[in-house]
Protein backbone atom coordinates (compact mmCIF):
# COMPACT_ATOMS: atom_id res chain seq x y z
CA UNK A 1 0.00 0.00 0.00
CA UNK A 2 1.53 3.44 -0.90
CA UNK A 3 1.71 6.39 1.86
CA UNK A 4 -0.79 8.35 -0.30
CA UNK A 5 -3.03 5.74 0.47
CA UNK A 6 -2.54 5.08 3.86
CA UNK A 7 -2.69 8.46 4.69
CA UNK A 8 -6.18 8.63 2.93
CA UNK A 9 -7.43 6.08 4.72
CA UNK A 10 -6.30 7.56 8.03
CA UNK A 11 -8.44 10.71 7.00
CA UNK A 12 -11.22 9.21 6.54
CA UNK A 13 -11.17 6.71 9.34
CA UNK A 14 -10.42 10.28 11.82
CA UNK A 15 -12.89 11.65 9.80
CA UNK A 16 -15.85 8.61 10.18
CA UNK A 17 -14.93 8.83 14.44
CA UNK A 18 -15.73 12.47 14.67
CA UNK A 19 -18.92 11.95 12.65
CA UNK A 20 -20.13 9.15 15.29
CA UNK A 21 -19.39 11.51 18.28
CA UNK A 22 -21.01 14.24 16.49
CA UNK A 23 -23.91 12.16 16.31
CA UNK A 24 -23.93 10.50 19.76
CA UNK A 25 -23.89 14.34 20.84
CA UNK A 26 -26.80 15.00 18.56
CA UNK A 27 -28.46 12.25 19.98
CA UNK A 28 -27.43 13.17 23.68
CA UNK A 29 -28.89 16.81 22.93
CA UNK A 30 -25.32 18.54 23.32
CA UNK A 31 -25.16 21.34 20.50
CA UNK A 32 -21.72 21.98 21.37
CA UNK A 33 -20.21 18.68 21.06
CA UNK A 34 -22.16 17.95 17.24
CA UNK A 35 -20.02 21.85 16.60
CA UNK A 36 -16.81 20.46 17.68
CA UNK A 37 -17.10 17.11 15.81
CA UNK A 38 -18.17 19.19 12.63
CA UNK A 39 -16.05 21.90 12.89
CA UNK A 40 -13.09 19.40 13.66
CA UNK A 41 -14.25 16.78 11.05
CA UNK A 42 -13.89 19.50 8.22
CA UNK A 43 -10.64 20.83 9.23
CA UNK A 44 -9.23 17.37 9.16
CA UNK A 45 -11.12 16.30 5.95
CA UNK A 46 -10.24 19.51 3.88
CA UNK A 47 -6.61 19.07 4.93
CA UNK A 48 -6.33 15.43 4.47
CA UNK A 49 -7.92 15.69 0.98
CA UNK A 50 -5.96 18.49 -0.04
CA UNK A 51 -2.57 16.34 0.92
CA UNK A 52 -3.39 13.79 -0.84
CA UNK A 53 -4.33 15.44 -4.20
CA UNK A 54 -0.98 17.30 -3.80
CA UNK A 55 1.41 14.49 -2.26
CA UNK A 56 3.53 14.14 -5.47
CA UNK A 57 3.55 18.13 -6.02
CA UNK A 58 4.68 18.14 -1.91
CA UNK A 59 7.08 15.27 -2.45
Amino acid sequence: METRHLVLLIVVLVTSVLLVRGVVGLLNGDIGTVARQAAIGLIVFTFGIALVSRWDDIG
